[in-house]
């Protein structure tokens, strides 16, 4: 017997079946040189970084109340390194701004910091400072890229093309590019590491984890943060709940989160046209 099946809900399930076979493609080991956006290597130095200008800003501060920091506009600051920079440095991976991240972060960190620690702090010595308010731009994104993606080669470059928003327009890769903030949040924490069972009786806080999501594409991205804000706010106004619903479920495998979030939830992904849920969720 043949029953036929509403247009709407055959090409969701085609593109559903044509993301998995892309995906697919891509599951298996990484080639020499290759890297990973969500391997734990990937993970643990963008949090390393994220929260180290958290800690850097701090210090930054401090150095300038005693004279050893000048900012210069247009270059790189003048500053001393004494032992307040090397001080924060030996300890960061134990410090406040590393708590609270599974095992595998703050393992992560220490053995980052044990390559790299002196030529990453190098690019915020001899980059010029701006710690940017909210709602604008900042230098983050572009020090992930450096670090993560330059110096320690376990980043791949971000955004991909395929995934890149260039204006409000580009509302798919926008909501994608929030599935991918909001599992890589989870994939890190400590929630992370419960079961799916335990993960239920933690929305509450997962809610509170996750408040500050919108707000942070502007430290995660810096091609057109506003339109990824503008598309998340909408996600979270209209139905904040779904959404941690969805994430709590499908946060370890991001294009299942994507498809329904982003095409069955709030349709900014149109099933009938091609999506870039590609290679970028799982290897580059």
């Amino acid at each position: 017997l043949f029953f036929p099946m509403p247009r709407k809900d055959f090409s969701r399930m085609l593109l559903g079946a044509v993301l998995s076979l892309v995906l697919n493609s891509f599951s298996v080991a990484a080639e020499p040189g290759k890297t990973k956006y969500t391997s734990g290597e990937c993970d643990s130095c963008r949090t390393v970084v994220e929260q180290f200008y958290k800690g850097w800003e701090k210090v930054v501060h401090g150095l300038a109340a005693d004279g050893t920091y000048e900012s210069r506009s247009g270059a790189a600051p003048k500053i001393t390194y004494n032992q307040d920079i090397e001080d924060y440095l030996q300890g960061f991976c134990d410090s406040e701004y590393m708590k609270g991240y599974a095992e595998y972060i703050g393992d992560g960190c220490k053995t980052f910091m044990k390559n790299h620690h002196r030529p990453m702090v190098g690019k915020f010595l001899h980059g010029e400072e701006k710690f940017s308010s909210s709602l604008s731009k900042t230098q983050k994104p572009a020090r992930i890229r450096s670090v993560c993606t330059e110096l320690g080669k376990v980043c791949p470059a971000w955004p991909p093309a395929e995934l890149e928003v260039k204006s409000k327009q580009d509302a798919c890769n926008a909501c994608q590019g929030v599935v991918m903030d909001a599992a890589f949040l989870l994939r890190r924490s400590t929630f992370g590491e419960l079961s799916a069972s335990a993960l239920k009786k933690k929305k509450l806080e997962i809610f509170d984890m996750l408040e500050n999501l919108c707000l942070d594409t502007y430290t995660r991205h810096d091609d057109e943060p506003t339109a990824r804000h503008d598309v998340c706010a909408h996600m979270w106004e209209e139905d904040e709940d779904e959404m941690i619903d969805t994430m709590i479920k499908h946060f370890k495998d991001t294009t299942a989160a994507v498809q329904a979030m982003c095409v069955d939830k709030f349709e900014f992904c149109k099933p009938s046209s091609p999506i870039s849920v590609s290679k970028a969720h799982n290897e580059l």
